[in-house]
């Protein structure tokens, strides 16, 4: 901010506004960027320097115009707009604790490229806000193009398209291309071939081309050390598969074992207010 300008009570000097717009999340320039309070339509923002030395920086409102446009492609939920990583309270859960800093590290100093996270664990635990507020930061404030897709959603359009006559790579093609995807819900569905083939295609084409991956899961990765065997039976009294690595198959999870951190995303979920076991809620909200 420059030294004669004051912060929009709307955007609070970001220069846009983000709101619900039926199921996704939107963000269009604030009124105050008529003409910009910071730099006064000059494209710089005057500070001084540790010196006390006037210096001119490029205005972040240059390029506002393309930010707003790679969030709005972004398909964020309307659900998690405004969410933030800032915005998680972790109370006195210090696995949430950590997560959330090390959140926060990670979209500062992000690289194209850079290995992403598949966040693991109950619902409700703040999985997908975590993500999503990445995204928004990612999209609104680095002006990195970003995706979110719900991986039951994606095979919803997919099964539509085709009976409409669309092309596939309608729908897939903005997936592989963003530097950045973030696919919720990893294993869920019947993972049938078809349904694996298509995360497979998405998986190798991402793998290949060296673009960061991002994914929630309720699946653990593998069978935990003396963990029993849960999850409905199938046909014959043999159990469903209740681990991510064998709901998508070894191919898939290795790869996204490659790709991502896997992480155990441990709290309470928040829709409940409180869980079976009776842990205090950790304040972060999904």
């Amino acid at each position: 901010m420059s030294e004669t300008s004051q912060l929009c009570p709307k955007c609070d000097g970001d220069g846009y506004q983000v709101y619900k717009d039926g199921a996704v999340a939107v963000a269009a320039r604030c009124t105050c960027q008529t003409t910009c309070p910071v730099c006064q339509g000059s494209g710089f923002d005057v500070k001084k320097d540790a010196e006390g030395q006037r210096v001119a920086f490029r205005c972040r409102c240059r390029g506002l115009d393309g930010r707003i446009d790679l969030f709005n492609n972004a398909n964020i939920p309307a659900k998690f707009a405004n969410k933030h990583i800032d915005d998680i309270e972790t109370g006195g859960n210090p696995s949430m604790r950590a997560m959330k800093q090390r959140f926060l590290a990670y979209r500062d100093s992000y690289q194209r490229g850079q290995a992403g996270f598949v966040l693991w664990g109950l619902p409700g635990v703040g999985k997908t806000h975590l993500l999503c507020g990445l995204l928004s930061w990612l999209t609104l404030e680095r002006g990195i193009s970003c995706r979110y897709v719900d991986f039951m959603q994606l095979l919803f359009d997919l099964k539509q398209g085709y009976s409409e006559g669309r092309w596939e790579s309608d729908t897939v093609v903005p997936l592989l291309n963003a530097d950045v995807l973030v696919i919720d819900e990893l294993g869920k569905g019947r993972n049938s071939e078809w349904e694996l083939a298509v995360l497979d295609e998405l998986i190798s084409h991402r793998y290949n081309s060296e673009k960061t991956l991002h994914g929630t899961s309720n699946y653990p990765p593998t069978t935990q050390k003396g963990a029993q065997a849960q999850g409905p039976f199938m046909e014959g009294g043999i159990r469903a598969p209740t681990t991510l690595s064998d709901r998508l198959g070894d191919r898939i999870y290795s790869r996204i074992n490659e790709m991502c951190h896997v992480l155990e995303a441990r709290g309470e979920d928040y829709r409940q207010g409180k869980n079976k076991a009776g842990r205090p809620h950790s304040g972060l909200k999904s």
